[in-house]
């Protein structure tokens, strides 16, 4: 399957945008400084129709973990916790998710994820700002 290219775990390696991003969803001084210089993991695992992504920072343990199915609304929670509710679909090899929450000033943020080799692209839409993040394979 086209999106088979996602399993495993990938490192953020940068986020271009992230200030105008945090100011626009409201995330407090002192996360988004935090959240500014962390590097995000993210692994993906695939059971048939059911993917699990474990997300998490470097050097912070405990992540959190999201089950879901393509097309299908799940639970899942903002940076900071904040619980939104999210939708996954596919576009060929890309995920495009949708999620909303109070956390986002019931906002909708839509996030696109492709691979081109060993890097993960995340490109991050909410009010009118666009955050770009990149990610290499572990």
């Amino acid at each position: 399957m086209a999106l088979d290219c996602f399993l495993g775990k990938w490192r953020e390696e940068t986020k271009d945008g992230f200030d105008d991003l945090a100011e626009a969803i409201g995330l407090p001084g002192d996360k988004k400084e935090f959240y500014k210089s962390a590097k995000t993991e993210i692994s993906y695992t695939k059971d048939g129709e059911l993917w699990t992504i474990n997300v998490g920072y470097t050097g912070v343990p405990n992540g959190r973990v999201f089950k879901f199915k393509l097309g299908e609304p799940y639970d899942s929670a903002n940076l900071d916790g904040s619980p939104m509710k999210s939708v996954i679909t596919a576009d060929g090899s890309k995920f495009l998710e949708k999620h909303t929450g109070t956390a986002l000033n019931q906002a909708q943020m839509d996030i696109e994820r492709w691979v081109e080799g060993d890097t993960m692209i995340l490109k991050c839409h909410c009010k009118g700002v666009t955050m770009i993040s990149h990610y290499k394979r572990v």
